[in-house]
């Protein structure tokens, strides 16, 4: 007699068994990597958006402030040419064009669940100090004109069983670099920024 061709209940029920095993395994992973990229990805732009500032101050031969506006749980970055280097007024990024120079994000989904935790860029201290300032680039060496506006924009990921945190932080050079907030648990650490750390 022929054997009839195909799988018994028991061989589908084994490897339903198995793949559901693996995803229950996987999720978790795929959740967190979710959340690296996200974060990731909100910082580089944060980082890039800085840096393309700098570049402007020296095409336009102009200052530029840059300054973080927060309303609520929204946040922005604006970048407008200035004459002032005390400059502390902020251009409204929530605003279209109201930013000379530009503004980021376009929507809030641009920052893909990641939120701002800290703020001390233009010597503000939010969210200790409800208002913020602005840090001004000159355009002759793209560095600050106060040297006190050196700090940081500390960027937390959106939630979920890890709390990641990345500083971007910019000297009085007007140098910037993204690093890892020494105040992260260690189960939240991200293995490529594992020489980069810096407080807070």
């Amino acid at each position: 007699m022929r054997r009839a061709k195909g799988f018994t209940l028991i061989e589908m029920m084994v490897t339903l068994a198995v793949i559901v095993t693996l995803l229950l395994i996987a999720i978790p992973s795929f959740r967190t990597f979710q959340q690296r990229a996200a974060l990731r990805t909100a910082s580089e732009a944060v980082l890039g958006f800085w840096n393309q500032a700098r570049l402007e101050a020296a095409r336009r031969n102009q200052m530029v402030k840059v300054g973080v506006k927060v309303t609520g749980t929204s946040y922005c970055l604006g970048a407008q040419t200035t004459t002032n280097t005390a400059d502390a007024t902020l251009c409204d990024c929530f605003t279209a064009n109201a930013c000379d120079v530009g503004a980021y994000p376009g929507n809030q989904q641009q920052w893909n669940g990641s939120t701002l935790s800290k703020v001390t860029l233009g010597t503000s201290d939010w969210p200790t100090v409800a208002t913020n300032k602005t840090a001004v680039i000159e355009p002759n060496r793209s560095m600050l004109t106060e040297t006190g506006d050196a700090g940081l924009i500390q960027i937390a990921s959106p939630a979920g069983s890890r709390a990641y945190l990345l500083n971007m932080q910019v000297d009085a050079l007007g140098r910037a670099q993204l690093c890892e907030s020494t105040s992260v648990a260690a189960n939240s650490r991200m293995a490529d920024f594992a020489q980069r750390r810096c407080a807070p």
